[in-house]
């Protein structure tokens, strides 16, 4: 499909941002589904399990209000940047600062790296146990396609590819799960998960699972989009006068996805506490669900499904990472070929290193509050760059540096050792530490200010 769409004269700014003419329904579908990570496809399901309704109600709301929140972000962003690429680039023009830009840059690279490296754990990982191919084949095959056609047409071939995947995430999960809970016993069955695993989780606001989950998992998915330059890339791609709706119909429609996976979780932990089913990786109790409920045929539906929600991330990724590599990194002006091959080129190294980690299958729930530590540090100095006008290049640096420095290492510990109280004070740390730098160092710093 992207082979046949490509431009035969293709320039960097299509390749990068669609010549700024990205639509309603192409960027509500595209941006819905470059969100669905593999935490979307797989860690509802495993939230339903083991934490019942708070679990997945921790993991959902949060999610939906990320496109919320960043609407506004995104609105007053391409007010100022009409033009711009990146957030890093933001940061750059705004404040006049090298080392604004480069912490900015830092933050956003790494995010993207972090995107790679999930999704090809998760597919991996999924290839393993349906067919029982070594690992190693399953993250060549999830890297390698998502990054061949990537490289055809960059955006364009994101978003071209994003339309149809979505529609299959949606037809295919509003296919298998229904038909699930009807082999399962119907409501019933359903209602007897409702608790987790364990029958304990019930209440919607449970006060253990907001604290040990809720309040890590909302910062970090708040504070992505602002790290996650695949939002950015499509808020300076979109048509203007149509922004704000495309991220809040994009909101709405993700919110479909996990939601309805989920009740895959319910039905797995009511299989398994009625002495149906043993689940054997928490991870996948979605395809194990319905490999134990639905016929082999469904399976591969569901395989489908979950492929295209995986790919559509590791392409926008790819497509985010030439962007940043081609704009900042690069800062090429030697015409729109060179632009192109230095985006290519940034494609294929991260690749290479992306799918080189995901070679140690770091569990995915790991990964997944590690890098909501790591964007909580960018959360308020970009809000503080664009909303204030005090804010100064040594506050920006300062903030982002401190909230990476101090949240991101804490929580690649607190998740080593699966230390809660440390996980929800990495996140709060991350956040809190990089705002109130950024708003002491700017106010020491105010007569530096040159932007």
């Amino acid at each position: 499909l992207v082979w046949l769409t490509q431009r035969r004269q293709e320039s960097s700014e299509d390749f990068l941002v669609m010549n700024r003419s990205l639509g309603l329904f192409r960027g509500s579908m595209s941006m819905a589904v470059s969100w669905i990570w593999a935490p979307a496809v797989f860690i509802c399901s495993l939230q339903a399990y083991t934490q019942g309704l708070p679990g997945i109600f921790w993991f959902t709301v949060p999610n939906i209000l990320t496109f919320f929140v960043f609407a506004f972000f995104a609105i007053k962003l391409r007010n100022i940047y009409p033009e711009g690429y990146t957030i890093a680039q933001a940061f750059r023009t705004r404040l006049n600062s090298p080392s604004a830009h480069q912490s900015a840059l830092t933050v956003s690279l790494f995010y993207q790296l972090g995107a790679v490296i999930i999704n090809c754990v998760a597919g991996a990982t999924l290839i393993q146990l349906l067919s029982g191919l070594p690992y190693i084949y399953g993250v060549l095959m999830m890297g390698g396609l998502s990054l061949a056609y990537s490289l055809i047409s960059g955006l364009r071939a994101s978003v071209i590819s994003d339309v149809a995947q979505m529609l299959m995430i949606l037809v295919f999960a509003l296919i298998i799960v229904p038909w699930a809970i009807m082999k399962s016993g119907g409501i019933s069955a359903l209602d007897a998960g409702l608790g987790g695993v364990s029958g304990d989780y019930r209440n919607l606001f449970d006060p253990g699972v907001a604290f040990s989950f809720g309040i890590a998992t909302s910062i970090g998915l708040i504070s992505g989009p602002i790290a996650d330059q695949m939002f950015s890339q499509r808020a300076f791609a979109a048509q203007k006068d149509k922004l704000g709706r495309i991220f809040v119909y994009a909101g709405l429609i993700f919110g479909v996805v996990p939601i309805v996976l989920s009740l895959l979780g319910f039905l797995g932990a009511a299989a398994e506490s009625a002495g149906h089913l043993s689940i054997q990786d928490p991870q996948m109790v979605g395809p194990e669900v319905v490999a134990h409920l639905l016929p082999t045929w469904a399976l591969g539906l569901f395989a489908i499904m979950a492929f295209a929600g995986l790919t559509s991330t590791l392409d926008s990724a790819f497509t985010a990472i030439g962007s940043l590599v081609s704009i900042d990194i690069s800062n090429n002006k030697k015409g729109s070929g060179t632009r192109i091959a230095s985006a290519r080129w940034g494609m294929i190294i991260t690749a290479i290193i992306g799918m080189g980690i995901s070679l140690l299958q770091p569990q995915l729930l790991w990964i997944f509050l590690i890098y909501a530590a790591l964007a909580s540090s960018l959360f308020f100095p970009a809000f503080l760059m664009l909303f204030w006008r005090k804010m100064t290049g040594k506050g920006a640096t300062a903030g982002i540096i401190s909230g990476f420095v101090l949240g991101t290492p804490l929580a690649i510990y607190a998740n080593w050792t699966e230390n809660t109280d440390l996980i929800v004070l990495s996140a709060i740390l991350g956040l809190c530490i990089a705002g109130i730098t950024s708003v002491i160092v700017s106010y020491l710093t105010q007569n530096t200010k040159v932007a």
